[in-house]
């Protein structure tokens, strides 16, 4: 029998076979770049809210089955904290957490470095480096889950998921079935925690250090070592160098690193996108990377682990300032010429007071030449960023974004009697993410607030009109402005 499966197969697709063999029942998960293809090629069922995707795992994995929820990097804001909390809850089947990281954003407001949840929940994180270390995490992440009866963290980059490789034949992984046990109420949250620190991180620990994903590549002849995770660790090799590569980087295998440092003069850390290990490695004096300066915070390319290498002889090395990333250099996509909400966003630049947008099509009028809002501080943040106003201003939001956590802020502005004008951009669906469809809330928003409607494309001076009658009665009110996406009906993506 052949040993290899797939070669030439991606990342994508090693989870997707990872999916098969460990007999995931349930998938859950919110569309966003870079998950949201993986998500399609899996099957997930799509939440509302990231909170809500991982309740229902969590829900399915108590019962037995084994679930996984998919998710951007922002969105492990949201489901943070039932995540701590299962942590010493326990669990039953297993239960992985599948999250991508925007490295170099391409579809996100901000880069995260996911891998920081799992030190926040006390979580075990894998940080795989090819798409055959991506698919052997998965199966061993389901083992440990259950094992230890929590959830585990998995962490993907856009490179990891495109990047191609070959998978090794799988041994068989059949479902547990396994379900909750309700010891942990015998024990206090104080209890629950020192039986985590005492019993459960020592396991998740020691299957760090004897992970069969960990690799070492030792050159006899070289002074310096890099430690690696994640896809760097695939970019770090055949450059002279020593090598680990970690497969877990929460919790990190200490005997194994100590035993790797002290046979070098000096060591590289190259990791994405912060110094995660670096920080926990700081009080070594051989250590180098993002917070000696030797390596570029973000996404890190070969070159730079190449530089790395060179300048590694340095203590420090100054950081570089002043050479900032911006639109004009990295160029950006616009809205679309057909957009229905064009004459929205025309008008809305015509009103003297500030402007809350959210993370959909509408953060594209931030610029010219539309200049249409002001603040855009995540998905489903306008209604409470408007809330906050000095005086009455409006909200823009999505219905999706309305839906995934913008509706507690429209009922928290009714109950606490607040200013604020919402304007709704009704298109059913999630047009930045691939048109996956959203909730129809109008007959719920009717009976918050009062309600006016206008059908999109219209006149300029319509819409202006419309708006400016919303913001000048008293109190929470609300426009729903109604039109059709068309890349959406086309079934297209960004």
């Amino acid at each position: 029998m052949n040993p290899f499966i797939g070669v030439g197969m991606k990342g994508l697709d090693a989870v997707r076979r990872a999916v098969d063999d460990a007999e995931v029942e349930t998938i859950t998960c919110v569309p966003g770049y870079p998950i949201t293809e993986t998500a399609e090629a899996v099957g997930a069922e799509v939440s509302l809210n990231e909170k809500v995707a991982l309740e229902i795992a969590l829900g399915a994995s108590a019962t037995g089955s084994r679930a996984m929820v998919l998710t951007k990097q922002l969105g492990m804001n949201l489901l943070a904290d039932p995540l701590v909390i299962s942590a010493t809850h326990t669990i039953g089947s297993g239960l992985v957490v599948l999250v991508g990281d925007d490295l170099g954003p391409k579809g996100s407001q901000a880069e995260m470095d996911s891998r920081a949840f799992g030190q926040l929940a006390k979580l075990p994180v894998l940080d795989p480096r090819d798409p055959a270390a991506l698919y052997s995490s998965l199966i061993e992440a389901y083992s440990l889950s259950e094992s230890l009866r929590i959830p585990v963290i998995v962490r993907v980059t856009p490179r990891l998921l495109s990047a191609s490789g070959s998978l090794l034949q799988p041994a068989p992984f059949r479902g547990s079935g396994q379900g909750y046990e309700r010891v942990s109420w015998n024990l206090t949250v104080k209890g629950r925690h020192q039986r985590h620190h005492s019993e459960v991180l020592p396991l998740a620990e020691a299957a760090s250090e004897a992970s069969p994903l960990n690799r070492v590549l030792i050159s006899p002849e070289a002074k310096t070592g890099i430690i690696a995770s994640g896809f760097p660790a695939s970019q770090a090799e055949g450059l002279g160098a020593s090598l680990l590569s970690v497969a877990y980087v929460y919790p990190l295998p200490w005997r194994l690193i100590r035993k790797f440092i002290d046979r070098h003069s000096r060591i590289l850390v190259a990791e994405e996108p912060e110094p995660f290990i670096e920080s926990q490695l700081r009080m070594e004096p051989k250590v180098r990377g993002k917070l000696s300066g030797h390596l570029p915070y973000g996404l890190l390319e070969r070159s730079d682990l190449i530089r790395g290498l060179e300048e590694v002889p340095e203590t420090h090395m100054a950081c570089e300032a002043g050479r900032y990333e911006s639109i004009a250099e990295r160029g950006y996509t616009g809205i679309c010429e057909d957009c229905p909400f064009i004459p929205l966003y025309r008008a809305l630049a015509k009103l003297d007071v500030p402007v809350a947008g959210d993370a959909g099509c509408v953060i594209r009028t931030t610029r010219e030449p539309y200049e249409s809002v002001d603040l855009v501080y995540g998905l489903g943040s306008a209604v409470g960023v408007a809330s906050g106003f000095r005086s009455k201003g409006v909200a823009v939001i999505g219905d999706f974004g309305l839906a995934h956590s913008g509706l507690q802020a429209l009922i928290n502005a009714v109950w606490r009697k607040q200013e604020v004008f919402v304007v709704l951009l009704k298109n059913g669906v999630a047009a930045m993410t691939g048109g996956q469809e959203a909730p129809d809330l109008t007959k719920l928003i009717e009976a918050l607030a009062p309600t006016s409607h206008i059908r999109l494309p219209a006149q300029e001076g319509d819409v202006e009109e419309a708006l400016r009658a919303g913001l000048a009665r008293p109190g929470v009110t609300v426009l729903v402005a109604e039109g059709r996406c068309m890349r959406a009906d086309a079934g297209l993506r960004d």
